[in-house]
This record gives structure tokens, C-alpha cells and sequence, in this order.
């Protein structure tokens, strides 16, 4: 099977950022403790507050990560004269820099970044701080944004794998759902949690997609923040359309939530987005949500 993406592509290496700490390292960060895709690693620590662009806002689907993690999702939104995040882990060998790319519908005149984060194997159990830092074109670093993450000795019980996996995040205590379509025409969500139609059986060589939580329905918060879509083996080929559905936001201001797609699992696309009041109205049935994403399974 070969997924042909179609979600906006990632954010391009920071390239031209040299300077700031004396030349990028062609090291290829074998031994750092993280490593950011599609993004400059730089050896040695990261420059300190010299009047460059803030922070504004980092986002994370959790706080959690294990050894070995692949694939964590980090974006944000950085001041109006910054051209990249430099993200580092406390005691690495190094950092990273992430250029800038399309602004964030929650702030659409700001540069924002985006990528994914994966973590050592050897990663030792502890807590580790993510600091983040604006950048801008004169290669001045701004103040820090500081993230607690908490190691855990193993991946959680709930770590979820299949041949195809949609899955979705969010960062509060919201009701958001999500809705996957087929090729065959089968919309999976909380209100039809498998695409099997007895009046036409998935062929022996497919498998059925799965919804695996309705994760805070009716705002009975669960504290999972996840839902999954799963084809455990090989999924029907052909174009797949996903959207996200925001049914209630509980009581928070916002949801930031991520879709990601994993192929064998690979991960091949990959969308984020903002949830607001605005987001809850309407129907939340067959056919609701905002579609964020479109790929094919071949």
C-alpha cells in the first residue's frame, strides 16, 4: 500500500540560521535525546534572551512522553517578526530550529510553526523541561516558553496500532469527535463506530475501520482527549476524507487538536487546528465537523 498525502506539507529546515550559535553541526543528532522533523540541528545550547520575538502560544496534544515516542506533535505561534522556533530538551547535546510557516486561524497574523517530535530509546524516566524561543531574521532569540514533559517508563496501555490509523488529539476538556469516511462511502464516528455494512461484506483481504473512544461525550470527562479510527489490517484502498467535529468545548475558551494519519505505521499527514465557540453549532450527526483532511490509500 502507498498513501499518497494531501494534507499541507510540513514545515521546511531551518536553513540560513548558522550564525546565531556559530555554525550548524552536520552531526546528525544520533545522541540528542529529541529529534524534530524537518528541522536544523544546531549543537551546543541554545542562545539565551537577546531581544528577539515571544512565544505566544505552544501547543501539545499531552505532557507525556516514553522512549522511543515518535511522532509528538509540537506547533505554535511566535511573534510578529519571527522566522523560527528554536526548541531544545533540558540537558540535551543540542537544539533545533523550525522554520516559520502559514499563520493559525487563532492568529492569522502571526507566524506560527509546526512539526513532530520523537525521543530517544534511551531515554531515561524523568522530567524533562521543552523550552521554546522566537527567532528572527537577525538571528535574535526571544524569551523562553517552558513546558514540563513527564517520562513514563513504557507506553500507556491505550497505545493504539493497526495497518492504518487516524487518530485525533486535543488540549482541553472538550467534546471533540471525529468523523472518518472510506472509499466505500462508510462514515466512522460515535454514532457509527464501524463501517462494516452486512448488505456488502469488506472483501477477506480488508479490514473494517473502527472508531476505538468517544472520548468526553456529553462532556462526562474522561481525561483520554483521543480518538482513534483503526483498519487493523489492510485497509480498502482508494480516497479517505477526515473531519473534525467539535460537539461541545465544556466549559474551556478552546480545543487545539491534531489529526494525524499512520500507514503501517508511518506517519503521512498530519493537520492541526482551533476549536471556538462557534465550532459547536450546528448538528453533530452524519456529516458534521470541519473537514481538515484528505488522503489516498493505494
Amino acid at each position: 500500500m502507498k498513501l499518497v498525502r494531501r494534507a499541507w506539507v510540513l514545515l521546511s529546515a531551518a536553513i540560513g540560521l548558522a550564525a546565531c550559535s556559530g555554525g550548524a553541526s552536520d552531526d546528525p543528532a544520533l545522541g540528542a535525546r529529541i529529534r524534530l522533523a524537518n528541522a536544523q540541528f544546531i549543537a551546543g545550547r541554545m542562545p539565551t534572551d537577546r531581544g528577539g520575538p515571544e512565544v505566544q502560544s505552544v501547543q501539545l496534544p499531552t505532557n507525556t512522553i516514553w522512549p522511543g515516542f515518535p511522532d509528538k506533535s509540537i506547533a505554535g505561534t511566535l511573534g510578529v517578526n519571527a522566522t523560527a522556533a528554536a526548541v531544545a530538551l533540558s540537558s540535551d547535546n543540542g537544539y533545533w530550529v523550525v522554520s516559520t510557516g502559514v499563520p493559525d486561524v487563532s492568529a492569522p497574523t502571526l507566524p506560527t510553526f509546526r512539526t513532530t517530535a520523537s525521543f530517544s530509546e534511551t531515554l531515561p524516566e524523568a522530567a524533562y523541561t521543552l523550552e521554546v524561543r522566537g527567532v528572527d531574521a537577525q538571528n535574535r532569540f526571544g524569551p523562553p516558553f517552558r513546558q514540563t514533559l513527564t517520562v513514563l517508563p513504557q507506553p500507556p496501555a491505550r497505545a493504539v496500532t493497526g495497518a492504518l490509523v487516524v487518530k485525533l488529539t486535543w488540549d482541553s476538556e472538550s467534546d471533540v469527535d471525529l468523523h472518518v469516511v472510506d472509499p466505500l462511502g462508510s462514515e466512522i464516528f460515535h454514532g457509527a463506530p464501524n463501517s462494516q455494512d452486512p448488505f456488502s461484506p469488506t472483501s477477506a483481504d480488508q479490514s473494517n475501520g473502527t472508531l476505538d473512544a468517544d472520548s468526553n461525550a456529553g462532556c462526562v470527562i474522561d481525561g483520554l482527549r483521543e480518538e482513534d479510527v483503526v483498519w487493523a489490517t489492510a485497509p480498502p484502498s482508494g480516497h479517505y476524507l477526515v473531519r473534525v467535529d467539535t460537539a461541545s468545548l465544556c466549559g474551556a475558551p478552546s480545543a487545539h487538536w491534531s489529526v494525524q494519519v499512520h500507514l503501517d505505521g508511518a506517519l503521512t499527514s498530519e493537520a492541526t487546528g482551533l476549536s471556538l465557540d462557534s465550532d459547536t453549532r450546528g448538528t453533530h450527526d452524519r456529516g458534521a465537523g470541519l473537514l481538515v483532511l484528505g488522503f489516498d490509500v493505494r
